[in-house]
């Protein structure tokens, strides 16, 4: 495929840019293609264009491979852009996480709604819109696939102000249902699903192993009475202690009838009762992201592929799929190879509504399963029940809110959607707690100068 031309941007990333290396070189459809990885983080990026080198090697691949900080450079003659970024790193996502503290307002990950989520976007959409408007210049018939949170904001600002056409890649889905399917103990192509919803709140409506609604099994193996356990009991349960990470949102689902599609980290910050005081998160168990973890995170990354590089640790190149040929997640490098004419996927795909969830606004960025081939994208149409209709509406008008907000520069429209935010317990807190934020991050704030 000598003549597909990748671009990373952001592909100084230690965490994210190892794995989409492996993906791409593990697709034998996309041998000989042409991959640049761009970020603004020089050093980063060197470290990351030597790990490329030395994956290239091993694999005997007849991909090449070039790294650049010029953006100009890195976009002309794009077929795919890739990119996973955060606007002002860990110092900005402090700010996301701690500052909410202290009005009360815990997070367990903060990128996607409430504060930190209204924040990142706000300081995010700038830099993708002159992304998507350099794309046009460069690259104008190239796809976006993004891997950055707020995932549908940044997907939908694309697809809205600009020609560029942008899919959002999240591996929570594929990866619960993989869950379930290990819980279960069966293989995942013996399940059967629909999943529908928006980006971290999205909800398996049907979910059948083997010709068996997967409620009516946890039901008879006790899920009610596992519920009802406190979480440290609960998480060392010897039947249900590896759906742990799910519990709060089965908890939910039970109301709902719906399993939910995305872990607890995610899923709680769409709900007020979850997160309002330490007291409350710990009452349900869930599991904080701190900045000292993606410190360590970071740190880590970096670690890993030094040790890869020095020959301390083993270098292992895999495919997106796994030994029965079941797809794995971020399969970006699938996507690309199935837009390009290659093997056709099915995957959890985050991209514009046309009329797959009927009940959710045209052109939201919405959550299903879909296929991807030469022709394009087909998402699969997968109905949103009312009661959860309900939860994802609001925050899918917000989305849009958030947009506007952020390409307007109307701190007016920021302050609407941190009003009437779910987390924000007390409408005092709105305004001050938004101006904090702002004022914390107005470097990277240039329209609301």
């Amino acid at each position: 495929m000598a003549s597909v031309k990748i671009t990373l941007v952001g592909g100084g990333s230690y965490n994210w840019t190892p794995g989409v290396l492996g993906n791409i070189l593990g697709n034998k459809y996309l041998d000989g293609c042409h991959v640049m990885l761009h970020d603004i983080d020089a050093e980063a990026l060197s470290l990351t264009f030597e790990l490329a080198l030395k994956y290239k090697e091993l694999a005997g691949s007849g991909i090449t491979f070039e790294q650049t900080t010029e953006q100009a450079a890195a976009l002309d003659g794009a077929d795919y852009v890739v990119v996973t970024i955060s606007t002002g790193g860990l110092k900005t996502m402090r700010v996301d996480l701690e500052l909410p503290e202290k009005y009360g307002i815990f997070q367990t990950v903060g990128d996607t709604v409430g504060p930190g989520g209204l924040s990142r976007a706000l300081r995010n959409v700038p830099v993708f819109l002159q992304i998507a408007r350099a794309m046009e210049q460069y690259c104008p018939k190239a796809w976006m696939l993004n891997c950055s949170n707020p995932l549908c904001v940044l997907t939908r600002v694309v697809n809205k102000e600009t020609s560029i056409p942008a899919l959002g890649v999240c591996h929570g889905v594929l990866g619960v249902a993989r869950n379930y399917a290990e819980f279960f103990g069966v293989p995942l192509g013996e399940c059967a699903y629909v999943n529908t919803g928006i980006d971290h709140c999205s909800w398996f409506t049907d979910f059948v192993v083997r010709g068996r609604p997967a409620y009516d099994l946890l039901v008879e193996m006790g899920v009610d009475e596992w519920l009802a356990k406190p979480p440290a009991e609960a998480e060392k349960d010897e039947v249900f202690g590896d759906l742990y990470r799910l519990r709060c949102g089965i908890m939910l689902g039970r109301c709902l009838g719906a399993l939910p599609a995305i872990g607890d980290r995610h899923m709680a910050e769409f709900f007020p009762n979850y997160l309002e005081g330490m007291d409350n998160v710990e009452r349900f168990g869930l599991v904080r992201t701190s900045i000292a973890d993606r410190e360590k995170g970071y740190a880590n990354g970096r670690g890993r592929i030094e040790r890869m590089l020095s020959g301390e640790e083993e270098i292992e190149i895999r495919a997106a799929t796994d030994v029965v040929g079941e797809r794995l997640s971020d399969d970006v490098a699938g996507w690309m190879a199935a837009l390009s004419g290659g093997p056709v996927v099915e995957d959890n795909l985050n991209a514009p509504n046309t009329g797959q969830i009927p009940e959710l606004p045209w052109d939201a960025i919405v959550e299903t399963r879909g296929v991807l081939d030469a022709t394009g994208i087909r998402p699969l149409v997968s109905p949103m029940p009312k009661q959860i209709e309900a939860i994802v509406r609001p925050h899918v008008l917000r989305e849009e809110l958030s947009v506007e907000a952020a390409v307007e520069g109307s701190f007016e429209k920021a302050l609407a959607v941190m009003a009437s935010e779910p987390l924000v317990g007390s409408i005092d807190n709105a305004k001050p707690m938004l101006e904090e934020m702002m004022a914390a991050n107005k470097d990277w704030l240039p329209q609301f100068a």
